[in-house]
C-alpha cells in the first residue's frame, strides 16, 4: 500500500480508537521514519524503552507490524504493516460474509481471533470449552446449540477445521511477521551470490525462476496445514457439493475429523477475506446490473472459481495471483453448488427455439478477449442486433417504447402493451411452450450465458465440457468495475459535461485542443473552462509542442491528455482524507456526548436506556446514535471505493 500522509493519520486514528494512544503514538512514529529499533524509537517519541515495549507487543499481538531480529547484531527492526492496520475497519464486513458462510459458530470464531489478533488452538479449546454447557455430567457434542455459538471442544475444532481448509483462517509461524519484500530481497541476494573471484552467472532469467520458486515456497508455508486437512478430510469443493450449497448444513464429515495440534497458531487471513469481499461486491455488481437472480448465479460461480484463489490481485514480487493457472468449472458444477431457494426463472425472458441465433449464444472463446474488441463482432461476422438468448418477435416487443438499455432486452415475464381492438390488453403473452419444458440447468445456463454476453464481460464460455465451461477474467472485469467507479466520481465532480470529455481522452488519448469541441458537442468556451477547472484539480493536463523556436502561443499545438493512473492515486488519498474526517468528527462528537455514553455504559442501564434516562438525555442519546451511523455508513461506502480502486 502507497502510504500518504492522509493514509498514515487514518491507520493511527484506527489504532488509537481501537487498542488507546500509546501503540498509536508508536505506529504513527513507525509511518513517519520508517524501518526502526526501539532506540530510534525511544529517540523519536521520548518515550521509555518500557513504554515502547509495551506499545510494540500489542501491534505485534495483533499483526499490525513487521519485525526481524538481525542474526549478527542482535538488533530487532521494526516496520509498519499499513495494509493491516487499513484491515482494522473491515472487521464488519469480513464478519458478516463469515457468518453467510460459516454461520454463526464461524462467524464468533473468527470474531475472536480478531480481538485476540492471533491464538493458540490450546487456549482457543479453553476459551470456549469453559462455555459449554453440561447435560447429565457430559458435554453437548460437536453440533450447534440453540443460539448457533460454539460451546463444545469437538465442535470448535470442527468450525476451525473449515475455517483452515477455506484459508480464512491461516497457521502463524516466526516467518508471519517478516516483511515479504525484505524476504524477496534476502532470497534474491542469496541466489545471486558469487564467491570471491567468481565471475557473475549471466543466465539471468533462471536465476530469478529460481528466486520466484524460493519465494513460491516461503508464502505456501502457511498453507501446509489446509494441504494436510485437505488430504485427509477432502477438498472443500467436495464437502460444498455434498452440502448443496448450504453453508449452514452440518458437515457430513464431522465424526471423522481428527482434532488439531494444540501447540498451532492460528490467525485471520485477511487476503482471502478480500476474495471473498470482492465475489460479493462482483454478485452485488452483477445484480445491479442484470438482476437479483443472475446475481446469485454469479457469486456461486465466483464461490466455486476462487476456493484455490489465495489472493485478489497478483503478488508483485513472484508474479502469482495464488490460484496458479486460469480455472474453470462447469455449469454441471454451478449448477450443484447453487441454492434450491434461487428462482432461476425470473430474470430471462423468453422466445421460440427458432428464434434464436444458438452459434452467436453459444460461442466459445478459449482465449480472453482484447481490451478494444467487441464480443459480438470479434469473430469476423456481423454483429447480432439484441442479445440471442433473449430475442422477442417483433409482435411481442416495439422498440419505439424506449425501454431497452444498453444490455439489450430483458423481460420479466410481462409487459404491458398497446390497445388491441379498443380494448386495453394488460400483459403480453410469451410463448411459453419451450420454457415450460426447459429443465432448472437449462434456465441457470441462461443466466450464465446473459453474464457472458454483457459488455462488462462478467464470465467467459471457454469450453464445452459439462454442459459449457465458464471463466472469469478478473483483470479485465474489474478494470471495467474501477472505470465505473471513477466515472461516477468525475460526473459527481464536474458534471456530464466534464465525464464526456475525460471519456473522449480515455479513447482517443492525447488530443489538440481545437478538435475537442466539435468531438464534445460543446462550445469552446465550455470546453476551455471545464478542461481548465479538472486541469486544477489534477485530472487532465496539456502538453505544449512549439511549431518552432519562438513558441508564441498561436504557433504551438496544445494536447490534452488523461492520466488514468495519477487520478486514482489522487482519488485514494481524496478517500482517506474524507474517511479521517469522519472518523475525527465521530471523536468530536463522542467527547461532547461523554457524560451520556459513560452512563449508557453502566452495567445496571445497558438494554434500559429508555427507563432509566431522562426524556431530555434519551432524545440526545438517539441523535447521536443516528449521528453515528451516518458518519459510519459514509466511511463503509468510501471503503467500497478504496477496495474497487486498490485492493480488488
Amino acid at each position: 500500500m502507497l502510504q500518504t500522509k492522509h493514509a498514515a493519520e487514518l491507520c493511527a486514528l484506527l489504532v488509537n480508537d481501537l487498542f488507546g494512544e500509546l501503540p498509536s503514538r508508536v505506529l504513527a512514529a513507525l509511518f513517519t521514519k520508517g524501518r526502526s529499533s526501539i532506540a530510534q524509537l525511544a529517540q523519536i517519541t521520548s518515550l521509555s524503552p518500557r513504554h515502547l515495549r509495551n506499545g510494540l507487543g500489542v501491534l505485534i499481538q495483533q499483526n499490525l507490524l513487521f519485525y526481524y531480529t538481525d542474526p549478527d547484531s542482535r538488533v530487532t527492526s521494526y516496520e509498519a504493516n499499513s495494509d493491516a492496520c487499513y484491515n482494522l475497519i473491515r472487521s464488519g464486513k469480513i464478519l458478516e460474509v463469515v457468518e453467510s458462510q460459516h454461520g454463526t459458530a464461524g462467524r464468533d470464531l473468527v470474531q475472536t481471533l480478531m480481538l485476540l489478533g492471533y491464538a493458540r488452538v490450546a487456549d482457543l479449546t479453553h476459551a470456549f470449552g469453559s462455555r459449554a454447557p453440561k447435560s447429565n455430567g457430559h458435554a453437548n457434542g460437536a453440533h450447534e446449540s440453540a443460539s448457533g455459538l460454539i460451546e463444545s471442544e469437538d465442535h470448535l475444532h470442527m468450525v476451525l477445521t473449515r475455517l483452515i481448509q477455506d484459508e480464512i483462517v491461516e497457521t502463524v509461524r516466526p516467518d508471519s511477521f517478516r516483511n515479504p519484500a525484505e524476504v524477496y530481497r534476502e532470497i534474491e541476494a542469496e541466489v545471486t551470490k558469487t564467491a570471491p573471484g567468481e565471475r557473475a552467472s549471466r543466465n539471468k532469467i533462471e536465476q530469478h525462476m529460481q528466486i520466484v520458486e524460493r519465494f513460491k515456497t516461503f508464502r505456501d508455508q502457511s498453507r501446509t496445514l489446509k494441504r494436510q486437512l485437505d488430504q485427509a478430510n477432502g477438498p472443500v469443493a467436495k464437502r460444498r457439493k455434498l452440502q448443496n450449497g448450504n453453508a449452514h448444513a452440518d458437515d457430513p464429515f464431522a465424526d471423522d475429523l481428527a482434532p488439531l495440534n494444540p501447540n498451532i497458531v492460528v490467525r485471520v487471513n485477511h487476503e482471502k477475506c478480500l476474495v471473498q469481499l470482492r465475489n460479493q461486491r462482483l454478485a452485488q455488481f452483477a445484480s445491479d446490473t442484470l438482476g437479483e437472480a443472475t446475481g446469485k448465479v454469479y457469486h456461486a460461480l465466483l464461490e466455486l472459481l476462487t476456493v484455490q484463489l489465495a489472493r485478489c490481485r497478483s503478488d508483485q514480487l513472484s508474479g502469482d495471483q495464488g490460484g496458479g493457472q486460469q480455472v474453470t468449472v462447469t455449469s454441471i458444477e454451478v449448477y450443484e453448488h447453487l441454492d434450491e431457494g434461487v428462482n432461476v426463472q425470473s430474470g430471462i425472458g423468453k422466445a421460440p427455439r427458432d428464434k434464436i441465433d444458438f452459434h452467436s449464444a453459444e460461442k466459445v472463446r478459449p482465449s480472453p478477449l482484447d481490451c478494444e474488441s467487441d464480443s459480438d463482432d470479434s469473430d469476423g461476422k456481423p454483429p447480432v442486433r439484441g442479445r440471442a438468448p433473449r430475442t422477442i418477435t417483433s409482435g411481442e416487443y416495439d422498440e419505439s417504447d424506449g425501454s431497452s438499455d444498453d444490455d439489450g432486452f430483458r423481460a420479466k415475464g410481462s409487459r404491458s402493451a398497446s390497445r388491441v381492438n379498443g380494448d386495453r390488453q394488460t400483459k403480453v403473452k410469451f410463448e411459453d411452450e419451450a420454457a415450460s419444458k426447459d429443465s432448472r440447468l437449462d434456465q441457470m445456463r441462461q443466466h450464465l450465458l446473459l453474464l457472458a454476453e454483457s459488455r462488462h464481460r462478467f464470465v467467459r464460455h471457454c469450453g464445452t465440457n459439462g454442459r459449457g465451461q465458464w471463466t472469469v477474467d478478473f483483470g479485465q472485469l474489474m478494470e471495467s468495475l474501477r472505470e465505473a467507479e471513477l466515472d461516477a466520481y468525475i460526473e459527481q465532480s464536474f458534471g456530464r459535461h466534464g465525464l464526456r470529455l475525460t471519456r473522449i481522452l480515455r479513447e482517443k488519448g492525447k488530443l489538440d485542443e481545437k478538435m475537442l469541441p466539435s468531438a464534445a458537442l460543446m462550445k469552446k468556451s465550455d470546453v476551455q473552462g471545464k478542461m481548465l477547472a479538472m486541469q486544477m484539480a489534477g485530472l487532465v493536463d496539456v502538453q505544449e509542442v512549439p511549431k518552432d523556436n519562438s513558441r508564441l502561443a498561436n504557433r504551438t499545438l496544445f494536447f490534452w491528455f488523461f492520466d488514468g493512473e495519477r487520478t486514482q492515486s489522487q482519488l485514494l488519498d481524496d478517500v482517506y482524507k474524507a474517511m479521517l474526517r469522519c472518523l475525527q468528527t465521530l471523536q468530536v462528537e463522542r467527547h461532547k456526548e461523554r457524560n451520556i455514553l459513560s452512563f449508557v455504559e453502566r452495567k445496571d442501564v445497558k438494554g434500559k436506556e429508555e427507563e432509566v434516562m431522562t426524556a431530555e438525555h434519551y432524545n440526545k442519546y438517539n441523535r447521536h446514535l443516528e449521528e453515528q451511523a451516518k458518519l459510519l455508513g459514509q466511511v463503509m461506502r468510501l471503503d467500497d471505493m478504496v477496495a474497487v480502486v486498490r485492493d480488488y
